[in-house]
């Protein structure tokens, strides 16, 4: 039987064995050096207890834990991911941190964590590949104490602009959300995620967004971080791998134009669960 029967939460829209490898890990590697401070802030003005428990669920290579392990100096952080190869990374990454950091392979359905042990869950990009987001939602919930938050940041291909739009995004857009649906995954989810954390039980619920653009980012990196995933899980019904690089070669060559734009946004979704839940 293999872990997604056994488990029930195949996360196959974000399967590195169907995926480049080492592009995928380079994408991650570009994305965190332009965004991961700026998450670190957004987690930070949440008011995060030196002393908590965070559950980095999805973490991946651990980019992202180690900026959370800052903000607990006298807590703990649990990182889980369903890559074993992903997982030892993250333990390299964050061996300095001893005890205070543990690794383990789980899928986000059945977390091998005790009941109300949990302060604070961060999700980064994960709900958008995930089959039936309210059973991790539910699991997420039974791992957090009383009052513990959850927060959730996530994309919506509907937020992203290109002008002037080079031909065929529109077409490249379309493919990889149906080739990302075809895996069980969502590329709007960003839009559905208040309406969930509020299905699920969440109180307080909050959503902002959080802008990117090329101007900021600067195009090489923005085109990396935005296409690179699209352009491995396009569905090869509508649009092929070679026709994808076409449009993306069209999308860095907008970098010499000097009134070209670009952006889209990340939605960051919190909420608490309730103290009067059991």
């Amino acid at each position: 039987m293999d872990r997604a029967d056994d488990l029930g939460q195949g996360l196959t829209s974000y399967d590195l064995d169907q995926l480049d490898r080492g592009a995928e890990l380079r994408r991650l590697e570009r994305q965190a050096a332009v965004a991961l401070d700026r998450e670190r802030a957004a987690v930070a003005s949440l008011g995060v207890d030196p002393g908590a428990t965070v559950l980095d669920l999805g973490c991946g290579p651990g980019l992202m834990s180690a900026r959370l392990l800052e903000l607990v100096p006298a807590g703990a952080l649990i990182g889980v991911d369903a890559d074993p190869a992903l997982l030892a990374r993250a333990r390299e990454r964050c061996a300095g941190a001893g005890a205070r950091a543990r690794f383990v392979e789980a899928w986000a359905d059945a977390l091998p964590i005790d009941d109300q042990s949990v302060d604070l869950v961060y999700a980064r990009f994960l709900f958008q590949h995930l089959p039936r987001p309210l059973v991790v939602l539910a699991e997420l919930r039974r791992v957090l104490r009383p009052g513990g938050r959850v927060c959730v940041l996530d994309t919506d291909d509907g937020n992203l602009l290109v002008h002037p739009a080079p031909p065929g995004l529109d077409h490249l857009l379309r493919a990889s959300a149906a080739g990302q649906r075809a895996r069980g995954g969502d590329r709007h989810v960003g839009r559905k995620l208040r309406a969930l954390l509020t299905q699920a039980g969440f109180a307080q619920v909050a959503v902002r967004l959080e802008p990117f653009t090329a101007e900021a980012a600067g195009w090489e990196a923005f085109v990396d971080v935005t296409m690179g995933f699209k352009r491995q899980i396009v569905d090869p019904a509508l649009m092929s791998a070679e026709e994808a690089d076409v449009v993306i070669g069209a999308l860095r060559a907008l970098s010499a134009e000097a009134g070209a734009w670009a952006q889209t946004a990340a939605y960051l979704a919190v909420g608490a669960r309730p103290a009067e839940a059991a």
